[in-house]
């Protein structure tokens, strides 16, 4: 048997950020699998295109990363989503995965940081480790990209989880039915009109110069808040930077190489 792991993210082309948590994660892995042939891919081929113009840089996709694996005589593939939810780009991965299974003896697919109702507790719960002394009796939001149709259930249930542990928290998406300016309507309504609010973008990677949707956004959300008339703490970094959370994903890695 000889195994191999594939660590799937969007990616980056910010160095320092990518060190911090992508490749972070990877060491991680490999200190706890030392026999294990570990890559990581990155899904958006524009980045993969300026890490190869730019820096010499290749990244493969998850197709080639693959094909690699067999190539070197993996018997057994885990195949690892850094996704928060279910969302198209984590159903195109498993896609992709299903499709060439039949080259290894055994294939496993991680599921998101938040799939199941045991993944919605566990997360808040590590939430509440990582955030809940700095954001003290204040209010916590975390953003995240979320589904204009996928995952609303899903969603609320994890506010429900997260209420539990810091009450004054929230769950806002660029998508679908949580959106900032709701929450912010609804606080108004409850008549908390000002406050401090600790900002955290719920993404494995996130920074001001990473390609995704929320950390494109994340100051925009920002400046909302305070123009609105809160006082707002940005934690500027991705979910991947807490130990809390990689531990998570660690979970379901073994859970998929069962």
């Amino acid at each position: 048997m000889k195994q191999g792991i594939i660590v799937v993210n969007h990616g980056t082309v910010d160095q320092d950020v990518r060190t911090r948590s992508i490749d972070d994660f990877v060491l991680s892995i490999g200190d706890r699998l030392e026999e294990a042939d570990i890559v990581a891919v990155y899904t958006d081929g524009d980045i993969r295109k300026r890490l190869r113009e730019n820096v010499g840089e290749k990244v493969q996709n998850l197709k080639a990363a693959i094909l690699s694996m067999k190539e070197r005589g993996v018997t057994d593939l885990v195949v690892v989503s850094t996704n928060v939810h279910d969302c198209d780009e984590y159903k195109q991965m498993k896609e992709e995965t299903v499709g060439l299974a039949g080259l290894f003896r055994t294939v496993g697919i991680s599921q998101p940081l938040l799939y199941s109702e045991t993944d919605m507790n566990v997360s808040a719960r590590a939430v509440k480790s990582a955030f809940g002394e700095r954001v003290g009796e204040d209010m916590l939001i975390l953003v995240m990209s979320g589904d204009k149709t996928d995952g609303v259930e899903e969603l609320k249930l994890f506010e429900k989880s997260l209420q539990e542990h810091i009450p004054n928290s929230h769950v806002a998406t660029l998508h679908g039915e949580n959106k900032l300016y709701r929450i912010i309507k609804k606080l108004k309504a409850d008549g908390i009109e000002s406050g401090r609010v600790v900002l955290v973008p719920f993404e494995f990677m996130a920074g001001e110069n990473v390609e995704n949707e929320v950390s494109r956004e994340y100051t925009v959300l920002a400046e909302r808040l305070e123009s609105e008339g809160y006082t707002v703490e940005q934690l500027f970094k991705g979910l991947a930077e807490y130990d809390e959370f990689q531990r998570l994903y660690m979970r379901h890695l073994y859970d998929a190489a069962r």
